[in-house]
């Protein structure tokens, strides 16, 4: 009779086991049998992917005065300044210059149609109110008349560095800046290298990409990294042949050597 009893209520417990274990597995979301923990879970990390370096265009600067200097030896007559009107309804404020050749003012066009800064306009009219329309700082433009360079406020001969995709070659646009490194994107949508990796997606993938585009790469990335060479310099009794603390060129310059 014992043993009996003792059988039943063996499958009792059994039978408890099971209930406990398929509760605990609706409430965790996962399995608790151990039969299903015998195969690992393959789920493959994403592989490490290194980008080509980005096409380092480096803005080039020269100088008026031997600008002007070759165009009197080139044309046997100087370059004249602007004769501007006197009631010119476009003026360039006198302490403007060309980022590129940095020449005065008087060798400069209101090349903008009408538009002016918000900047150059400050200039002209102290007094004015700041304004809440973008197309003073937009639209402006200026013509050298020396180089022959249109730049705005956002011309791109005030930086160091220009960066360009390099399977597109458009310019990269900064959308992070952290403080040891910025973090420049390629947004061109006809870019190859985006077309590619959308063509490699799997109809599962795009449904993902379309729900949660942040969780795929398919857009070229480059991060420029800040350092400070002035920590780097050598406390070690070796003294290295080049003291990276006395580098005068840019980071650009030493990362291309």
């Amino acid at each position: 009779m014992l043993p009996q009893l003792l059988a039943y209520l063996l499958e009792i417990i059994k039978t408890q086991y099971q209930i406990i274990v398929y509760l605990m597995g609706v409430i965790l979301g996962k399995s608790l049998n151990l039969e299903d923990w015998d195969e690992p879970i393959q789920k493959p990390d994403r592989k490490l992917q290194v980008d080509d370096l980005p096409i380092i265009d480096v803005p080039e600067t020269l100088d008026y005065r031997k600008l002007l200097a070759d165009y009197e030896a080139q044309h046997r007559r100087p370059l004249r300044p602007i004769q501007r009107r006197a009631n010119a309804k476009h003026r360039v404020p006198d302490s403007l210059t060309c980022p590129r050749c940095q020449a005065p003012s008087s060798y400069l066009y209101a090349n903008n149609g009408g538009k002016i800064p918000w900047a150059a306009r400050s200039a002209l009219h102290p007094g004015m109110k700041m304004r809440t329309s973008s197309a003073f700082s937009q639209k402006g433009q200026y013509q050298c008349k020396v180089c022959q360079c249109r730049f705005n406020h956002r011309n791109r001969f005030t930086k160091q560095a220009v960066f360009r995709c390099p399977h597109c070659k458009k310019t990269l646009e900064k959308i992070k800046e952290r403080k040891e490194y910025n973090v420049y994107k390629c947004k061109n949508n006809d870019c190859p290298f985006y077309q590619a990796n959308l063509r490699r997606m799997t109809k599962k993938e795009r449904q993902q990409f379309q729900q949660n585009p942040q969780a795929f790469k398919v857009r070229y990335w480059f991060r420029e990294f800040l350092f400070d060479f002035l920590p780097l310099a050598s406390s070690s009794p070796i003294k290295p042949k080049v003291d990276l603390s006395r580098l005068a060129a840019s980071p650009h310059v030493l990362g291309s050597c």
